[in-house]
């Protein structure tokens, strides 16, 4: 009981589909998606992933030869009353002067080896600059050994 004057269905092409119901469809060009999901965002990585850590390294290098000078004459303080007999007013800024400056560098270095997405880039400050931050309170902790 057809109807012998309708013309055969015929197939259109897949790019002749609606937008509207080809997002919707299961088997789209792309692959499987659900309909009404987002496409997963790239994750981007940092163009400038390695500065924090760069800036970092370059102030403490910086640092090294003043903080070398000022240890090596602060030391000295402990000539008048020797080693073992010193106030902790002396002996602590000598103990924990070069801790602080290799936990400096080792923080800065730390920073460089984060992920290098965007998503990381406010920790990667954080620690490149808490490590310059730590390298460089070692310079006032020797100068207070000479006052």
């Amino acid at each position: 009981m057809t109807d012998a004057t309708a013309p055969a269905p015929q197939h259109a092409p897949y790019g002749a589909v609606p937008e509207t119901f080809a997002g919707h469809h299961a088997a789209t060009a792309n692959g499987f998606r659900a309909p009404n999901v987002p496409l997963p965002t790239r994750r981007t990585r940092d163009p400038q992933w390695w500065c924090p850590a760069a800036i970092a390294l370059s102030v403490i290098g910086l640092l090294w030869f003043p903080g070398f000078f000022l240890y090596c004459f602060a030391t000295m303080a402990t000539d008048s009353c020797g080693p073992d007999h010193c106030p902790a007013g002396i002996t602590v800024p000598l103990v924990s002067a070069p801790w602080l400056y290799l936990t400096g560098a080792g923080l800065a270095l730390l920073s460089g080896a984060f992920p290098w997405t965007l998503r990381w880039r406010t920790a990667r400050l954080a620690l490149a600059s808490g490590g310059a931050a730590a390298a460089v309170s070692a310079l006032p902790l020797l100068l207070a050994v000479f006052i």
